[in-house]
């Protein structure tokens, strides 16, 4: 796994840096200005991007471009003046905000979180695939379907019997049965 740290600080870095790698094995990469840290984050894809905050607003805005840019979780850290402002405006976009001064069990706490979403949000998009896959195979086979009715009067259950008959003789899936008969039988 990969995490961006953005901080210009180098004490700061290596802090967050130990911090990151106590919570999971991560290989850890360091930006030390915000615009650095989106050139990083356009070049890789970041399992976790943990952003100190900083006065002039570019870390905040760099963080919610790199929320956009990759599919790892992003942890912003805050001023407590500014915390609950941030809150309001990240959270939007997907970022844990951790308040500064930083204690080391609440951005432990906000990195697990954050780890924990994305192996969750990995698996939903993985299921989404599936999902998707299998709606294109099911507009295949409907196509397929609706050309054997045309071409042999079959109804739909007779033409799906056939694909999926045919689909298992040849051991092959229904889609390619049904692209089978596509290729044959629609102009």
């Amino acid at each position: 796994m990969y995490a961006l740290i953005a901080t210009g600080a180098r004490k700061a870095q290596h802090e967050i840096a130990e911090v990151v790698r106590s919570c999971a094995e991560f290989d850890v990469e360091f930006a030390c200005d915000p615009c650095d840290a989106i050139e990083r984050a356009k070049n890789r894809s970041f399992d976790l991007c943990v952003i100190n905050g900083d006065k002039t607003g570019n870390a905040k805005a760099a963080a919610v471009k790199i929320a956009k840019l990759s599919e790892g979780g992003v942890v912003f850290l805050e001023d407590a003046n500014a915390f609950e402002t941030s809150v309001a405006e990240l959270a939007l976009n997907g970022i844990v905000v951790v308040p500064k001064p930083l204690s080391k069990m609440s951005l432990v706490t906000a990195i697990r979180s954050v780890c924990a979403a994305n192996m969750r949000l990995v698996e939903l998009k993985e299921v989404n695939r599936s999902l998707e896959q299998k709606l294109e195979d099911l507009k295949f086979i409907d196509r397929a379907k609706i050309a054997l009715i045309k071409q042999f009067g079959y109804s739909e259950d007779e033409a799906h019997k056939y694909i999926e008959k045919q689909a298992m003789n040849l051991r092959v899936t229904k889609r390619e049965i049904a692209m089978n008969i596509l290729r044959t039988y629609e102009n």
